[in-house]
């Protein structure tokens, strides 16, 4: 299981991504909220191979990027 997990220090808002494998499928799992309220979400999509799961990965860290959050583990 690999988790990404980023920080947006000025917002106080986080971004987690856990990476798990069934066997069959690759499940992303993505949590997102605040760290002062119970505001956020989650969401789970099923990808099948590894190139999904990297080019799906790269996306979101660059769009975290733009918005101001740093990769805080890896």
């Amino acid at each position: 299981m690999l988790i990404y997990q980023w920080l947006n220090r000025a917002k106080e808002r986080y971004y987690k991504i856990e990476v798990n494998n069934d066997g069959k499928n690759i499940i992303l799992n993505y949590d997102w909220g605040s760290n002062n309220s119970n505001r956020g979400g989650k969401k789970s999509i099923f990808l099948c191979s590894q190139e999904e799961v990297t080019k799906t990965i790269s996306k979101m860290m660059k769009r975290r990027k733009n918005r101001g959050y740093e990769l805080i583990t890896l």
